[in-house]
């Protein structure tokens, strides 16, 4: 309804009256603070109790950043901690816990961002109107305000909502919503329809037009110029999108431009001052900080708007995206929101004891939404499997616009018989709109893991927990973010299918019925176990196989001969090595797929004798294929072995073992830029070194989210450096390309001095002697007189550790060139170190800069990708001496290295990739 209007009506002795119609606040409100409670460290402290009270909006709480946003571009703002961060620090994309939307409603709004909020003015803020208007103008905020307004309640969804459960199928490339993506608000603004009006705008001719709607943030281009030649894309672009114009113009879809959320101006994460607001659309379209409004000839051609919200084919993957037009055909747009809900009570892991509650009913409760304005008929509840269904209570409070239009959730309960839940094994609830248009049993999967709406699923486990109590626990699909747990993330209750064939299969991962045990090599010798069946070995036998000529490993109780394959490895022969004659199961699960875990049964010759009974400790079950690589199962206990520490050559204690993992305590953090920090690990005590070689890295290990994590680092110190080792991180965040983002560098962003870090190593393939001598695996023994050097962000460190090495001797005249490639110059990591060694030593170290998305007017150094002029002007000359050493993103390596270097004649084997 609008924010206040009367009507009139006669009573019984035929005098007309007035009738005074509700406001919004008296049918929706009261409306809830807009004041966050920002967490103030991991122990989610918040600000003093007598501040948060007193505060009227966020900007009083200015002073008190929520942690996870210092040092980020948004430390200004501060935020409520409640809000569970799908995306690490930043950018800012969150959703409420389920249970705490069940609770407040209003209270906790979902927030979208693509990158840094945007700390604009209401007194400085236009918008400007133009395209094909007779009368173009721009507008103030003051001046928008000042217009006759419009308020009503509208639920807003972002299109990604559930998502995870798409990921926890396959894989999507986006991050991972939880079932809250959805909130609701009152919002308040003027109607687009009158302010297309103001700008002359009429009814006529409207076929094919569009109302474009573009914001003011830069953002990323995902794909490069796009398909349109008259209008390309550059490397930054705008977040925009567009509808058609009849629909802009007709007053029963309420398209609103707002300046008002439930009684106050917008908080900055929802669009102070100004967004859009399309009812029955997803969130994405709803474009925040809006800037201009256009009506053009024609569908924007706008970088986001094809290249986000699109619900493509489940047989469509990422790159077989680029190859059809798939991002531009328009079928597959995702525009108006399809029927869903989901189950916010029980919660995930809740506990209801039998003894208590078996002669009580218990509420289930949750939302249900759809789109077009259609209003939710009814939502059913069902506890056999979809055998039969109950109809819950729906609790409606909205009313229909005047064109009988529905925009809001609703939220329903079903009052359940616990008794009914012995034997139930999952709750199920399904909405129906009134088109009759209902939830689908099954998920279909999408590349975008977009519009997921099959019936919500909760599990009913019947257990007795740790007080003793037997209890039915409740357990949802997944958990928000990387949050742990959810019967969709165990391989066994995955669902078969999700469009695309048999989802185990698709996945590279065998079928128990079509798993056979490959051949065993001839030169492996064994026992074989007790009633005939496969062969098993002691750890005493596998230990002996422990050398590069003979490599055993054990991953998950079953015994592998990797010695054929040793130099097929793209890891290297180290990265087996390492664990030979040794359990290898969590360095092997923290690092491979279920391809690889495949590809392994190629090397399969027994099975693992802990007890020495000469009984197979490996699971029965397997039927010749090793375990999902993302269900570890624990290896048998092996027996207690003492590994001698070890000393250099100068009878100091080394930190680093090849054979175990040591932890190091973080004993100083230091930020270094918004996303990049620098660890300083204590070695165990301060006489220790690392005993790491020039060249090579050490392996970090860490279990994260419940599963094994396994990556190579390479330290900016080296055994110079006694008691400590240091590392400099880039934090990479979930993306829409890589929508789980760095799963170690978010892990290691979030240690706290104190923590603590296993390490292992040495690893890798390269190692710099002294004066040009260095060995390359599987090249043997190198000489150079010149490295020419190129890095991309933190590729920077190995190239570091050798320059390092190199320059500290005064009798290494080996000469040095380096191309420190970045995205902006905030990224240039220890440049400072880098411009000191050009200073000490002009004659043996040069470094030359190039930034390929923004840069200042006066950036003396090189723009755009690395490329053949670029080193042609700055690289040594092609000679047997010169070598080419690189480290950096796949992409930079593979297509602007390596082709451009063997273009200006560098040889083959002479270009080496840490």
């Amino acid at each position: 309804k609008a924010s206040h209007k009367n009507e009139f009506t006669f009573n019984n002795n035929n005098i007309m009256t007035e009738v005074r119609e509700p406001t919004c606040e008296e049918l929706y409100g009261p409306y809830p603070r807009a004041v966050p409670v920002p967490f103030l460290s991991k122990d989610q402290e918040t600000p003093p109790e007598n501040i948060v009270d007193a505060a009227k909006s966020y900007t009083d709480l200015g002073n008190f950043p929520d942690y996870r946003d210092v040092g980020t571009p948004d430390e200004w703002l501060p935020r409520d901690g409640r809000l569970v961060r799908l995306t690490g620090r930043h950018p800012f994309n969150v959703e409420p816990p389920v249970s705490l939307l069940n609770k407040y409603k209003f209270k906790l709004h979902y927030v979208r961002n693509h990158g840094a909020c945007p700390n604009l003015k209401w007194e400085e803020h236009t918008m400007t109107f133009g395209g094909i208007v007779p009368k173009p103008f721009e507008i103030s905020m003051d001046e928008l305000a000042a217009m006759e307004p419009r308020e009503l309640p509208v639920t807003l969804v972002c299109a990604g909502n559930r998502r995870k459960e798409q990921n926890m199928i396959r894989q999507t490339i986006g991050f991972n919503w939880g079932p809250s993506g959805v909130s609701t608000n009152v919002w308040k603004g003027v109607m687009l329809r009158d302010l297309l009006l103001k700008a002359g705008v009429t009814e006529k001719g409207m076929q094919g037009k569009h109302v474009e709607f573009i914001g003011v943030e830069d953002l990323p281009n995902k794909v490069g110029p796009g398909p349109f030649k008259d209008e390309p894309w550059g490397k930054l672009v705008k977040y925009g999108t567009s509808v058609p114009l009849a629909r802009a113009m007709n007053p029963a879809y309420d398209i609103l431009v707002a300046y008002e959320a439930n009684g106050e101006r917008l908080q900055p994460d929802h669009g102070f001052p100004v967004r859009l607001i399309i009812p029955g659309y997803i969130g994405g379209r709803m474009i925040k900080w809006l800037k201009e409004i256009n009506v053009i000839p024609y569908e924007t051609k706008n970088h986001y708007h094809y290249h986000d919200n699109r619900i493509l084919p489940p047989h469509i993957t990422a790159e077989e995206s680029l190859k059809g037009g798939w991002w531009y055909k328009p079928e597959y747009i995702f525009n108006e929101l399809n029927i869903n809900s989901a189950m916010a009570k029980p919660d995930h892991n809740e506990e209801l004891p039998l003894a208590k509650y078996i002669d009580k009913t218990y509420e289930v409760a949750g939302y249900a939404y759809t789109g077009g304005g259609r209003a939710i008929s009814r939502v059913e509840v069902s506890i056999d499997g979809g055998t039969h269904w109950e109809l819950a209570a729906i609790d409606r409070k909205e009313k229909p616009t005047d064109y009988g239009m529905y925009w809001c959730w609703i939220w329903w309960s079903f009052e359940l018989n616990v008794a009914d839940l012995v034997g139930c094994k999952e709750i199920w609830c399904r909405a129906w709109d009134e088109s009759n248009n209902p939830q689908p049993t099954n998920p279909t999967w999408n590349l975008m893991g977009m519009g997921n709406n099959q019936v919500f699923r909760v599990k009913v486990q019947m257990v007795q927990n740790d007080r003793g109590q037997h209890v039915f626990r409740f357990e949802h699909p997944t958990q928000p973010g990387q949050q742990v747990g959810g019967w969709m993330t165990k391989v066994a209750t995955k669902p078969d299918s999700a469009g695309f064939g048999r989802l185990l299969e698709v996945q590279g991962e065998p079928r128990q019925e079509d798993a056979a045990p490959a051949p065993a090599p001839t030169r492996a010798v064994s026992k074989t176990a007790k009633g005939g069946g496969k062969k098993v070995f002691t750890w005493d036998e596998i230990e002996k196989h422990n050398k590069e000529e003979d490599v055993w490993i054990v991953v998950k109780d079953r015994v592998y001969d990797c010695t054929e394959y040793l130099e097929l490895h793209p890891g290297g022969i180290e990265s087996i090595t390492i664990n030979a004659g040794q359990d290898a199961t969590e360095d092997f699960v923290a690092i491979h797929s279920a391809k690889a875990t495949k590809m392994l049964e190629k090397y399969y010759i027994g099975d693992l004798d802990a007890d020495g009974t000469g009984v197979s400790s490996a699971p029965p079950a397997a039927a010749g294929a090793a375990a999902p690589a993302t269900a570890a199962a624990p290896a048998a206990p092996k027996k207690a072995r003492e590994i001698p520490e070890l000393v250099d050559d100068k009878g100091r204690k080394l930190a680093l073992n090849p054979k175990k993992k040591t932890a190091f305590v973080l004993q100083e953090k230091i930020v270094l830029s918004r996303d990049s920090f620098l660890l300083d690990f204590a070695l165990p005590t301060p006489q220790h070194v690392l005993g790491l070689p020039t060249g090579k890295h050490v392996f970090f290990n860490a279990t994260i989210d419940g599963e094994p994590c396994l990556r190579r680092y390479t330290p900016i110190s080296s055994n110079y450096d006694i008691g400590c080792v240091k590392f400099v991180i880039k934090a990479y965040p979930p993306c829409e390309r890589y929508p789980r983002g760095g799963k170690m560098s978010q892990h290691l962003d979030s240690l706290k001095v104190g923590d603590k870090l296993e390490m292992k190593g040495p690893i890798g393939e390269f190692e710099y002697y002294s004066c040009g001598n260095f060995y390359v695996e599987h090249r043997g023994k190198c000489f150079a007189k010149h490295f020419n050097m190129v890095a991309g962000g933190t590729g920077i460190t190995p190239v570091m550790q050798v320059a390092a090495e190199i320059l500290r001797n005064p009798r290494d005249n080996t000469q040095i060139s380096l191309i420190f490639a970045c995205r902006i110059e905030e990224d240039l990591l220890m440049r400072s170190t880098l411009e000191e060694w050009e200073d000490r030593y002009p004659d043996r170290f040069k470094v030359h800069y190039i930034l390929s998305d923004a840069w200042r007017i006066d950036w003396p150094y090189s723009t755009g990708f690395v490329d053949k002029p670029l080193f042609e002007k700055h690289m040594f000359a092609p000679s047997p001496n010169t070598y080419c050493l690189m480290c950096g993103p796949p992409i930079m390596l593979d297509r602007g290295c390596t082709p451009n270097l063997l273009a200006l004649g560098h040889r083959k084997d002479n270009i080496f990739s840490f």
